[in-house]
């Protein structure tokens, strides 16, 4: 028990410090901004309005994802995460993830492609948090991956057997360091191409990993420098 309180104690600790850090920067710029905004500042070229309303809009966009973020790995590490099992069709779980990410998709100039097959792999998951690890897997891929390259997703069985379906999601990115392999599922740790770090929490993955391991399946990467990376994770069926 005394363990127990202490492992919870510690997380308080890390998650403070890190949402201090984290959320710094989004406050910093919405108060640039509104600052800006209310002093008159551009006040009479609208197109300057606009921008300025848009890094507004952005940045809460940021801190609403951040906050949603640290409360999940908070709610993980406590035990005290709830999920709706029921079965249904995992691939209309991924088209409708990848539909909400087409537009990010569109606007970077990358190709977005989903793999087709037939089979609809009816699995009991709770929809909505696989949603959310796919979400995050496409999220990355598309911002490590430059203009003109490519993501795909496929859905299949498990090395051809029927109990397990796998998911990839290739990107045509930098790739991933090898050192940065072995613990890219650790909480805050961000994902490192050698060349950029996008900036974020450093919990998406950590998160995935957690729903994943509710769900009684496996997640993982591969990946080589210059070659773009690919994550997988698998479910049962």
């Amino acid at each position: 028990m005394c363990e127990r309180l202490k492992e919870l104690d510690e997380l308080k600790l890390d998650v403070i410090s890190h949402i201090s850090h984290e959320l710094r920067t989004p406050l910093t710029a919405i108060k640039e901004a509104s600052s800006m905004f209310l002093e008159g500042i551009f006040v009479a070229k609208q197109e300057k309005q606009h921008e300025l309303m848009t890094i507004v809009k952005e940045e809460c966009e940021r801190l609403i994802n951040s906050v949603n973020k640290i409360l999940d790995i908070s709610c993980m590490e406590a035990k005290m995460m709830e999920y709706h099992f029921s079965e249904s069709s995992l691939l209309s779980v991924v088209q409708k993830s990848v539909l909400k990410l087409a537009p990010i998709a569109l606007s970077k100039g990358v190709n977005l492609e989903l793999k087709p097959t037939d089979d609809l792999f009816l699995v009991k998951m709770d929809g909505e948090r696989i949603s959310q690890v796919l979400e995050n897997l496409l999220g990355n891929a598309l911002k490590f991956t430059p203009n003109g390259g490519a993501v795909t997703v496929c859905v299949s069985s498990r090395n051809g057997k029927k109990n397990s379906v796998e998911i990839a999601v290739s990107d045509s990115g930098n790739g991933i360091l090898k050192e940065n392999l072995e613990n890219i599922f650790d909480k805050f740790k961000r994902i490192d191409s050698g060349k950029e770090t996008v900036r974020g929490t450093g919990l998406g993955l950590s998160i995935a990993k957690y729903i994943i391991d509710a769900h009684g399946g496996n997640i993982w990467a591969q990946s080589e420098p210059g070659k773009g990376s690919t994550f997988f994770f698998t479910l049962p069926v």
